[in-house]
């Protein structure tokens, strides 16, 4: 059966180790294209050993094109289309598959980046091409190409192309234009060749030059959330126009920022699918849910009821749909139950309601949140009212280790003293995390009592 195709173009040139950093980020890249394939049944190929030894007159930037189809043949691939990516590219791990958007035409990503150095590259290229005129509105980069069977023809043209004219190609590259390499050939050659042209948003499928776009930066505005521009909006992440020897470093800064995410862990999934501390104030930590994951994973609890007084917007709260069979979510905030109906499914009830001012008509129960009020004592009256509304219930409450707010500490001791509940297990993050906020952690972030 034929299968989609990434061609993934990886060889490293011992004449240029120092250069591009022993192009160490080839396995940041990999990471990420490997999980994205398997993920969307895709087969994933490695060019890493070159069809040309000699690199200086077959670069790998023209071999990964010019004999893409010759190895597609020689190692037997049976391929649908075929999806040519730079190695100094990172996909998203839950970018949408592009495959489906190409209508089987050629399709690429316009490069609109340096409008200067694109100008003169195809200004030096002209004379080559016996003076064609470029649509410069249709210029495309070469590092994100997806084509099939309909171009093979296409590519074995530009192949003889390359391969009679190489010596002329080279002296243009290294002496006359010194604009890039293959980039601007392949243009003229696919408008030469009347190709039909299916191009995908720039930035949004292939975000590149990030530092002239400031993509590094986040939105500050937000006050909370530092995901950097780059990772929160784009699709694809091409680590071009920053020094090369500097490219491993940031590439690598950026997989230990996203590494959580390409998992095939359903319970990691499902971690990475909603907010935490470190980005929403209001959120209980990463920590704090993968315990509560961990506490109730048992399949005993599948069948159970957990009411939430306090459910803000509900990233807590779709932890608790995968965990019970029914979660009652309570919020005093219009808002915030229009944020949980939309996040959370179908076993998801929410109702719009003040914890600490009305009449408590719940139904049975075997679990409750309680995070509702944060003031003393009605932490420790709700605690109360918990333990004489619901048949000995499970409670579980969060922020007891804030120092900035001791009133839910001081409210859950002064239970445990009056000998109401007791700590069965601490949860959360320990004493020493630091928050986003600046503050530290002086106990365990939250407690599940019994």
């Amino acid at each position: 059966m034929k299968k989609n195709v990434v061609w993934w173009p990886a060889v490293r040139n011992k004449d240029h180790s120092e250069k591009y950093g022993n192009f160490d980020y080839f396995d940041y890249s990999r990471k990420t294209w490997e999980y994205w394939c398997e993920k969307n049944d895709v087969l994933f190929v490695p060019f890493e050993e070159p069809v040309e030894e000699d690199l200086h007159e077959y670069r790998i930037n023209w071999q990964k094109a010019i004999f893409v189809f010759d190895e597609m043949k020689r190692r037997n691939i049976e391929y649908d289309q075929i999806a040519l990516v730079d190695s100094t590219v990172m996909i998203k791990w839950d970018c949408p598959n592009f495959f489906d958007l190409t209508d089987r035409k050629f399709t690429a990503t316009r490069d609109i980046d340096n409008m200067r150095w694109t100008y003169e590259s195809v200004m030096g290229y002209k004379d080559f091409f016996d003076g064609y005129e470029l649509d410069l509105s249709k210029y495309f980069r070469s590092g994100f190409l997806v084509f099939n069977e309909i171009h093979k023809d296409l590519f074995q043209g530009l192949k003889e192309l390359y391969v009679n004219n190489r010596k002329t190609f080279i002296k243009l590259q290294d002496e006359v234009v010194r604009k890039g390499n293959d980039q601007t050939p392949i243009n003229y050659w696919i408008q030469k060749n009347n190709v039909e042209l299916n191009l995908l948003p720039h930035v949004i499928w292939m975000c590149s030059h990030m530092h002239r776009k400031e993509m590094f930066g986040h939105n500050w505005q937000l006050g909370e959330d530092t995901t950097p521009f780059f990772i929160k909006y784009a699709n694809n992440w091409m680590f071009n126009g920053i020094p090369k020897d500097k490219r491993t470093d940031l590439m690598g800064k950026t997989w230990d920022l996203v590494k959580h995410n390409y998992t095939f862990d359903e319970s990691e999934i499902l971690l990475n699918s909603v907010r935490h501390k470190d980005t929403f104030k209001n959120a209980t930590s990463r920590k704090f849910k993968s315990d509560l994951i961990e506490f109730f994973k048992d399949k005993k609890y599948r069948d159970m009821t957990v009411v939430e007084l306090g459910c803000c917007q509900g990233d807590t709260t779709k932890i608790f749909s995968s965990l019970f069979k029914e979660v009652y979510a309570y919020d005093w905030s219009d808002d915030n139950i229009k944020e949980v109906r939309e996040k959370c499914g179908d076993n998801v009830h929410s109702k719009v309601m003040d914890v600490t001012n009305d009449k408590w008509e719940f139904p049975k129960a075997d679990v409750v949140f309680v995070d509702a009020s944060h003031d003393y004592p009605q932490v420790a009256v709700d605690i109360q009212k918990c333990v004489d509304y619901f048949d000995n219930p499970i409670l579980i409450l969060d922020d007891y280790g804030n120092p900035n707010n001791r009133n839910i500490r001081n409210s859950i001791d002064d239970k445990i003293r009056e000998g109401v509940v007791r700590i069965d297990t601490e949860i959360g993050e320990r004493v020493g995390f630091k928050t986003k906020a600046g503050w530290e952690m002086i106990d365990r972030e939250g407690v599940i009592l019994r």
